[in-house]
C-alpha cells in the first residue's frame, strides 16, 4: 500500500543503463535509498530539498517512489532536523504540512510572516512543542502546532473552494495560522512552561508586532483585514469580512473534533459511544 509522506531529498541520481533513479533521502531521521523512475524524478526538477512523495515497497522489499511533489521552503536542512526533532515521531508530517503552507504565501507584502516564524527560534520552538488548551482540545504536547495547521489548511482550501480571491485567501490562512499564536506568550516571556489561560489575542499583537508593522507600511488595506481576523470578538461582533466565518468555522471544527477523538483514546476500539459531562459522543471506529 502506497503512503504520502513528508521527507528531505539528499540526492538523485539517472542509472546510466536503466529508465530508473536512485533517490537518497531522511525520513524519521533516518537515512533511506529508494527507487523511483527517471520520469517521476525529471518531472520534480529538483534533486535537493523538501518534498511530498507517495512511497511503496516493491516484492523484494525495496522503497519504491512512486510520486514527487517539491515544497518550496527557505528552510535549510540543519533547520529541518530540529523541527523534526521538536514533535513526537508520530507527528513528523506536521513539520512538512507547516513548511508546505509557508510555502503557499507567495504574496511580497506577506513574506515577513513566514520568515518571522522560521527565523525567532525561541517562538518557533514554543509554537511547535506547547499546548493548545488546558483541559479540552489538543491539550497535549505540540497540540497548539497541530491545531494550528488544521485551521490554516481548513481556511485556506475552503476559501480558494469557495471563490475567494488569491489575497484574501493567503491573509486568512496566516491569520488561521497565527491566531493562537499569542498562548505561548506567558511563557515566552513570564517564565511560565505551563498552558497559562489569558487574553491570548491580544498576546498575538505582542508577538507579531515586526511583521504587522511591516504590513502596515506596505499596505494599509491588506494590514486591516488581517488584524481584524486576529483581534478579540465582543459578544455581538458582525463579522466585516466574509472570511472570518470560514475561519471561525475551521477553528471550531479543528478544536470540536480534536476534543471527541479524544474522548476515546482510553477505550478499547470496539466502544463506539462515550459519555461526557452528561453528553453522548458516537463514533464509527470501522467495519
Amino acid at each position: 500500500m502506497s503512503k504520502s509522506i513528508f521527507v528531505w531529498i539528499k540526492s538523485i541520481k539517472f542509472s546510466a543503463n536503466l529508465p530508473t533513479a536512485n533517490c537518497e533521502f531522511i525520513a524519521s531521521n533516518n537515512l533511506i535509498n529508494a527507487i523511483t523512475s527517471a520520469e517521476i524524478a525529471r518531472n520534480c526538477q529538483v534533486d535537493y530539498g523538501l518534498a511530498q512523495i507517495m512511497v511503496s515497497h516493491d516484492y523484494h522489499g525495496n522503497t519504491v517512489i512512486c510520486t514527487i511533489k517539491i515544497v518550496p521552503t527557505k528552510c535549510t536542512e540543519q533547520k529541518y532536523s530540529q523541527m523534526v526533532s521538536l514533535v513526537n515521531e508520530l507527528k513528523e508530517s506536521l513539520v512538512g504540512r507547516f513548511l508546505r503552507l509557508l510555502s503557499l504565501v507567495t504574496i511580497d507584502e506577506l513574506q515577513p510572516f513566514a520568515e518571522f516564524i522560521l527565523n525567532k527560534e525561541d517562538i518557533l520552538k514554543l509554537f511547535m512543542s506547547s499546548e493548545a488548551s488546558f483541559r479540552h482540545h489538543h491539550c497535549y504536547k505540540s497540540g497548539l502546532f497541530e491545531h494550528s495547521i488544521e485551521v490554516a489548511e481548513m481556511t485556506y482550501q475552503n476559501a480558494k473552494h469557495l471563490g475567494h480571491s488569491e489575497i484574501e485567501c493567503q491573509i486568512g490562512l496566516v491569520a488561521a495560522l497565527f491566531h493562537d499564536i499569542g498562548k505561548i506568550y506567558p511563557a515566552l516571556n513570564m517564565n511560565n512552561n505551563k498552558y497559562c489561560a489569558g487574553p491570548h489575542e491580544s498576546y498575538a499583537f505582542a508577538l507579531l508586532a515586526k511583521p504587522l508593522g511591516e504590513l502596515g507600511t506596505l499596505n494599509s488595506r491588506f494590514f486591516s483585514m488581517l488584524s481584524d481576523l486576529l483581534a478579540v470578538k465582543p459578544y455581538g461582533h458582525k463579522a466585516r469580512y466574509a472570511i472570518e466565518h470560514i475561519l471561525k468555522q475551521a477553528d471550531r471544527t479543528s478544536a470540536e473534533s480534536n476534543f471527541a477523538k479524544t474522548q476515546f483514546n482510553t477505550l478499547p476500539p470496539h466502544y463506539y459511544f462515550t459519555k461526557v459531562d452528561g453528553n453522548l459522543i458516537y463514533r464509527l471506529n470501522g467495519l
